[in-house]
């Protein structure tokens, strides 16, 4: 039950929804409401794993009180860390420990996100960061159904206080009028950026990594337009998602973290870093930049970074070019660190260093391309080569419309505002990068305009719903 099927959309959605304004201020059903709401839909989307869920819970839980309740709070810890990590390793890379010829056990939904999320629990409890939930309060924040899917991941620290807030008063949870206003818009831009738009990239991309695959001649052009069309597509597939979990959630009360903030808007390989899968960027800063940061040697800056990046790379697979990837991003962001400690650029400079810096850093994640969507290092070679004009096909491709699509789509998500720029005033303070906001006279109102724009998106969406694949993050 994805949540780009109709059967959510039209029934699962509405009804939970009506279920939870009528019964949400009702004694005892504050928390276990919207837990049973959470428990039912990963039944429906991964029965056969909702019990190994519920475990990994219940393992994490009881760790967590052993951890807060002992002196020897870090062997705890590190059992806990192993487990979890075990556990994670085992399913995302469970062809490479299998028998040939057994059967590959699927992943559990949402492995990666309710994996980190309680990882970065037990570590601020050792801490001494993380308050005593019981159960019931640590269930309901791990299983918090919209980012079950593909993310965001969760902190305590923004999510608990929400739920938390039925404890004092039982009326605070009930969603306001602007509360559902504010979550159509971002579900339903969130759905029309996945059934409208993102499909529009997927289909100019070609054949080009078929047929690099296959060795065959890829042209110069062709091929930049194949990685830029999967890097937008991508972007507006799983930024998609990612606003429709936010919506999901504001139409229940429930703040979730942006995730996504105008990453082609970035200036810099860093900056881009910090605007793309934004929650994962800053489990990877608290959990294990800065742990390794701890001595502010130069060199251990360096060395953090680069340990960040391949952690990034190998979360996505353990394939020769995801380790490349790794290597080749970490390399990006060191530079640009480096030459900013040497003054080289400047963190604040002009428009010409902005926008050379924005050219720059699209055609770099562009160029990774190469090394992130393909599946084994011959077909990412011969994606290299073509970009770099050396792939044995015409430069130019035969249709030109595929250009037009491409630079069309560079120029919007430069000069426009993104949603979460039109929609910053209606977001807390903690789940937004205000200082990175763009402003816009088409600041999102409760208004006729912006009510049939929504409208509009949401009709044309559903239009596009039978066919549509899965979100590419889904259950990752």
């Amino acid at each position: 039950m994805s949540f780009t099927s109709y059967w959510f959309s039209l029934a699962f959605l509405p009804f939970s929804l009506y279920l939870y304004h009528r019964l949400i201020t009702r004694k005892h059903v504050n928390l276990l409401l919207p837990l049973l709401i959470s428990l039912l839909f990963y039944h429906f989307n991964d029965a056969h794993n909702l019990l190994l869920f519920c475990a990994s819970m219940s393992f994490n839980w009881l760790m967590a009180r052993a951890i807060a309740n002992n002196r020897e709070k870090t062997i705890y810890l590190a059992l806990a860390i192993a487990g979890n990590l075990c556990f994670l390793a085992f399913y995302k890379y469970a062809k490479f420990f299998m028998v040939s010829g057994t059967v590959i056990p699927a992943l559990p939904l949402g492995i990666s996100y309710f994996t980190f999320t309680q990882i970065a629990f037990l570590v601020d409890t050792a801490r001494r960061q993380a308050r005593s939930t019981n159960p019931l309060e640590y269930a309901l924040f791990v299983a918090w159904f919209p980012h079950l899917p593909a993310g965001p991941l969760l902190s305590h620290k923004d999510m608990l206080p929400q739920f938390m807030a039925a404890q004092a008063n039982l009326s605070a949870l009930r969603p306001a009028p602007r509360d559902y206003a504010v979550g159509i818009t971002l579900f339903a831009i969130g759905l029309f950026k996945k059934a409208c738009i993102s499909p529009i990239f997927q289909h100019f991309q070609g054949n080009v990594f078929l047929r690099a695959g296959q060795g065959d001649p890829i042209g110069l052009v062709e091929t930049w337009i194949a990685c830029l069309g999967f890097l937008f597509e991508t972007y507006y597939d799983f930024c998609g998602y990612s606003e429709m979990a936010m919506g999901i959630s504001r139409m229940f009360g429930i703040h979730l973290p942006v995730n996504f903030h105008a990453p082609f808007k970035s200036s810099s390989p860093v900056e881009f870093w910090t605007r793309w899968h934004i929650t994962l960027g800053a489990f990877m800063r608290d959990y294990l930049y800065r742990p390794l940061t701890k001595k502010r040697q130069v060199w251990r800056h360096y060395a953090a970074l680069f340990v960040v990046m391949m952690a990034v790379a190998i979360w996505h697979g353990a394939t020769v070019p995801l380790l490349i990837f790794g290597v080749y991003q970490g390399l990006l962001v060191t530079g640009n660190h480096a030459l900013r400690r040497l003054n080289i650029i400047s963190r604040r400079g002009g428009n010409l260093q902005h926008w050379a810096g924005r050219v720059f850093t699209l055609a770099a994640i562009a160029f990774s391309v190469s090394l992130w969507a393909t599946p084994n290092w011959n077909e990412a070679w011969h994606v290299i080569l073509g970009l770099l004009g050396a792939g044995h096909g015409p430069i130019m491709p035969a249709g030109r419309f595929g250009i037009v699509i491409i630079i069309t789509g560079i120029a919007f998500n430069w000069l426009a505002p993104s949603l979460i720029d039109l929609l910053s005033k209606e977001l807390p303070a903690w789940s937004v990068q205000l200082k990175k906001s763009t402003r816009s006279k088409f600041a999102w109102e409760p208004n006729v305009a912006w009510a049939a724009a929504v409208g509009a998106a949401l009709c044309m969406a559903l239009v596009y719903l039978p066919g549509l694949k899965e979100f590419k993050y889904a259950g990752f």
